[in-house]
């Protein structure tokens, strides 16, 4: 089985208005979307009953697509032909947390899709916001590798913490053993927000299913849980809130940029 568990940490650091951060643990899923019929066979605890502690149901994903009966990979591969003119051929890999005991929700859920010599070639990202129920994708067109972070406007509005007018700077490092990514929000020149994900692979198979259930057994709703607790946290520390907005469309695309902190160490030298 190509597909892993993963185990690591998140955290979010907020520079202005207020200082604020956070450190959590974390479990996901790094699935190869070719091995998800063998899911079920890993764990009684894992299958397609919905209510289950682990279920894997493709339609809680793309939900637009896969649930007029398109594959998620096929579907994956569309939203990524719409934004580039060019639909990837090979293997897609998704980095997510599945649903637990009914509840399904991922702030972001990463599609790594390869071309069909197995090159990376597109992440694709599926953003859901809360409480509105709200979904927006990301494309980054991977041309020469992931040495270079990439930038795009913000078009979603994800917390009503953090206004639409910002730029989004994100760098990916991915080998075999581990997944990071970094994520800063950036508004008028300043660094407003950052985020880092750091995990390290391990195998899929029952044992390391049953492990991680007993280390994460409410993933999904610790994860919301989470969210509204630091949300009143700012609330007490008076950060101002923006107004909901709207978002246009559904799909927007990033591309490789030159890191702004490099580029001032660069100047000042």
């Amino acid at each position: 089985m190509n597909s892993k568990l993963c185990q690591g940490w998140v955290g979010h650091r907020r520079l202005l208005p207020r200082p604020h951060a956070f450190r959590y643990r974390i479990g996901m899923f790094d699935l190869d979307l070719d091995d998800t019929d063998r899911l079920p066979a890993l764990s009684p605890w894992l299958g397609r009953w919905r209510l289950a502690p682990l279920c894997w149901r493709e339609t809680d994903y793309l939900p637009d697509l896969t649930r007029q009966g398109l594959s998620l990979a096929d579907a994956a591969r569309h939203l990524i032909g719409r934004a580039t003119g060019q639909a990837p051929t090979g293997p897609v890999r998704l980095l997510t947390q599945l649903r637990c005991w009914g509840l399904s929700f991922n702030p972001v859920s990463f599609y790594f899709c390869h071309d069909a010599e197995a090159h990376l070639v597109a992440i694709l990202l599926e953003v859901r916001n809360t409480p509105w129920r709200e979904r927006f994708h990301y494309v980054l067109p991977v041309q020469a590798g992931l040495d270079r972070p990439y930038c795009m406007a913000k078009a979603f509005h994800v917390s009503p913490f953090l206004p639409l007018a910002m730029n989004y700077r994100l760098r990916f490092h991915l080998d075999a053993e581990h997944v990071r990514l970094h994520m800063e929000n950036w508004h008028a020149g300043h660094k407003v927000f950052e985020a880092d994900l750091a995990l390290q692979r391990q195998p899929l198979d029952s044992r390391s299913v049953h492990r991680h259930i007993l280390a994460f057994p409410w993933m999904s709703l610790r994860t919301l849980s989470a969210i509204y607790w630091q949300a009143l946290r700012l609330l007490f520390k008076r950060t101002p809130v923006h107004d909901h907005a709207a978002s246009q469309g559904n799909l927007a695309v990033g591309q490789p940029c030159e890191d702004p902190e490099h580029a001032q160490s660069q100047r000042e030298r």
